[in-house]
C-alpha cells in the first residue's frame, strides 16, 4: 500500500469510526432507557451484559449505513480539495483510487460471513434474553407438534411427537404410523411418554395396532426407535432461527428432505444471512462508481438512498418470497443475480 492509499484508507477509517461510535451510542442510550423504563431492570451486571452484546450487534446491523455514510463524507472532503482530479493527473485511475476502500469493505464483509457461524447468532440470543426474559433467566424449552419421516426397507415411518422438552429429552404423546412401500398403512403405535437420547427415541409405555393381524398389543413397554436426527439438532426447533449457528442451519437443510422437515425456513435464513453480510459491499460498489463519475454530493446522497433500499429488498427477498408470497426461497436467487450483474457491469 503506497502513501496515497494509506492517506485515503486512514481518512476513511477515521470517519467510519466516528460515524459508527455516534450511531451505536444513540442505539445504546435508547436501549438502556427502554430497559430502565419499560423492563425496570436495575441490575448492573445484566445491563453490562446487554451492552456487551448490543455494541457488536449494532455494528453489524448498522455497517451498511455507517460505512457508506462515511464514504459520502470522505468524498465530500476529497472533492472539495480536488484530490481525485489531482490523483488522476498523476496517472492514478479512479479504480486505483477506490482500491483501498473496496479492500476495507470486502474484509469487513468476509468477517461478517465468518461471524455468522456462531458469534452473531449468540449476540442476537444474548440481547433477546435480556429483553424477553428480563435478565436472561433460563426457561424450559419445548418443541411441539414435531413430525419426522424415517425410511426403512419395509416402507416409511411417520413419527409425530406432541411435546418434547429439549433440555431433558422427555416427551409425551408419540404416534408412529408405518406405511408399506405400496402405500398401505400396516401399523399404528401410540406412546404415552418416553425419552429422546442421542439418535434414539425410547418409549416407556404405549399400545400398537397391527392392521394385518387386526389386534391391539396392550401394555407395550420399553421399545425404541432410531432416528437420523439427534436430540441436539432437534433442540434447534426450540430456538429462534436467528439464534441458530450457520453450520447447524446448513446441516438441518441437508438432512431435512430425508426426514420430512420443512427445509425452506433454513434456506431462507441462510440466504438472508449471506445477503446481510454482503450488504455493505453491495451498496458501496455502485455508490463509489457514481461518486467518481458525477463528482456531485447531492447525486451521491440520492444514489446512497436508492441503492440502500434496493439492496435491502434484495437481501430480504428470501423472507419476502417464503413468508409473504408463500414461494420457495430459491426465487430470491433471481433478484440476487440481477443485482450482482448490475454491480459488475
Amino acid at each position: 500500500m503506497n502513501t496515497f492509499d494509506r492517506y485515503v484508507a486512514l481518512n476513511f477509517l477515521k470517519i467510519f469510526a466516528t460515524v459508527t461510535l455516534v450511531a451505536i451510542a444513540l442505539i445504546v442510550m435508547y436501549s438502556l432507557t427502554n430497559l430502565f423504563v419499560v423492563l425496570k431492570i436495575r441490575d448492573f451486571g445484566i445491563l453490562l451484559t446487554y451492552v456487551a452484546n448490543l455494541v457488536p450487534l449494532g455494528f453489524y446491523i448498522l455497517s451498511p449505513l455507517t460505512l457508506n455514510i462515511s464514504l459520502i463524507i470522505l468524498f465530500k472532503r476529497l472533492l472539495s480539495k480536488n484530490v481525485d482530479l489531482t490523483a488522476q493527473s498523476f496517472g492514478i485511475s479512479p479504480l486505483r483510487l477506490s482500491a483501498s476502500l473496496l479492500l476495507i469493505t470486502l474484509t469487513l464483509t468476509l468477517s461478517f460471513v465468518a461471524m455468522n457461524e456462531s458469534f452473531i447468532p449468540s449476540l442476537f440470543k444474548g440481547v433477546w434474553k435480556v429483553e424477553r426474559e428480563r435478565g436472561g433467566k433460563e426457561e424450559a424449552r419445548f418443541v411441539q407438534n414435531l413430525w419426522l419421516l424415517k425410511e426403512t426397507r419395509r416402507g416409511k415411518n411417520f413419527i409425530y411427537i406432541g411435546s418434547l422438552d429439549v433440555s431433558t429429552g422427555v416427551f409425551a404423546n408419540l404416534y408412529l404410523s408405518v406405511v408399506s412401500k405400496e402405500g398401505v398403512f400396516t401399523e399404528v403405535v401410540e406412546g404415552k411418554a418416553g425419552v429422546w437420547s442421542g439418535h434414539e427415541i425410547r418409549v416407556r409405555e404405549g399400545s400398537a395396532y397391527n392392521f394385518d393381524e387386526g389386534y391391539y398389543v396392550r401394555d407395550l413397554k420399553n421399545f425404541s426407535l432410531g432416528t437420523e436426527i439427534n436430540l441436539k439438532e432437534v433442540s434447534l426447533f426450540a430456538e429462534k432461527i436467528i439464534h441458530v449457528r450457520m453450520s447447524s442451519l446448513v446441516s438441518l437443510y441437508a438432512k431435512g428432505s430425508k426426514i420430512g422437515l420443512d427445509t425452506d425456513r433454513y434456506l431462507t435464513e441462510i440466504l438472508h444471512r449471506i445477503g446481510m453480510s454482503f450488504m455493505p459491499l453491495l451498496v458501496m460498489v455502485p455508490l463509489l462508481r457514481g461518486a467518481l463519475k458525477h463528482r456531485n454530493i447531492k447525486i451521491t446522497m440520492v444514489s446512497f438512498l436508492v441503492h440502500t433500499v434496493l439492496v435491502w429488498f434484495v437481501t430480504s427477498s428470501p423472507k419476502i418470497f417464503a413468508e409473504r408470497a408463500n414461494l420457495p426461497p430459491q426465487y430470491a436467487l433471481i433478484p440476487y443475480s440481477l443485482y450482482i450483474a448490475y454491480v459488475l457491469k
